[in-house]
């Protein structure tokens, strides 16, 4: 099996995740991005994603014991 690189540092997001909840209740005006208050983190299984306005699972992936490539650089930024 050959094995992809992993995309480099930008936003290669596709299709993005929401809180259900807070779709239903987002106003409007504001844009999902806007509105979404969500985390995302390792667990002992694999990754998270939470809401946190909901405390709710938005979306938990189980690695089953594997690991995979992954970029974890973020370009240097001067902090203002």
């Amino acid at each position: 099996m050959s094995k992809r690189p992993v995309p480099p540092t930008a936003n290669s997001i596709k299709a993005f995740m929401h809180c259900r909840h807070c779709l239903a209740e987002k106003p409007r005006s504001i844009s999902p991005r806007d509105w979404s208050k969500i985390e995302v983190g390792w667990t002992e299984i694999g990754l998270q994603v939470w809401c946190r306005r909901h405390e709710c699972n938005v979306l938990h992936v189980d690695f089953e014991g594997r690991t995979h490539p992954a970029n974890v650089t973020s370009p240097n930024r001067e902090v203002h």
